[in-house]
């Protein structure tokens, strides 16, 4: 005997699956600085709120961290050269670039300033 299965089972499967609520994947997020010179000092933000500071690093320089899918996070990175420097920074969600810059000067003044905002699904 023939057993005849009805065609729309199988979008119904992938439907449920589909819509079954489960969690969005968390975010990777990237800051990276690289070039020459000096840097008096990095500061940036990891969860959306709480500002890290790290005195006297070196290039290449790198962060990497996990951002939840939901809700509004707010991302920085602030550089400080010292003295005279080429660099580049760059900010990276999920393997895309959201922002980058580059500085290079002979007396270390200024910030280099980059900000973006990670919105949940």
């Amino acid at each position: 005997m023939r057993q005849l299965v009805p065609a729309a089972v199988v979008p119904l499967v992938l439907l449920a699956t589909a819509c079954s609520g489960e969690p969005a994947e968390p975010h990777t997020v990237v800051y990276e600085v690289s070039g020459s010179g000096s840097i008096e000092w990095i500061a940036y933000i990891t969860d959306g709120r709480t500002e890290v500071r790290e005195t006297a690093p070196t290039t290449p320089w790198t962060k990497t961290f996990t951002l939840p899918a939901e809700g509004t996070q707010q991302l920085e990175l602030l550089i400080k050269p010292a003295g005279e420097h080429s660099l580049e920074a760059s900010i990276e969600v999920d393997g895309t670039p959201l922002t980058s810059s580059a500085s290079a000067g002979s007396d270390g003044g200024g910030t280099m300033s980059l900000t973006g905002e990670l919105k949940g699904d």
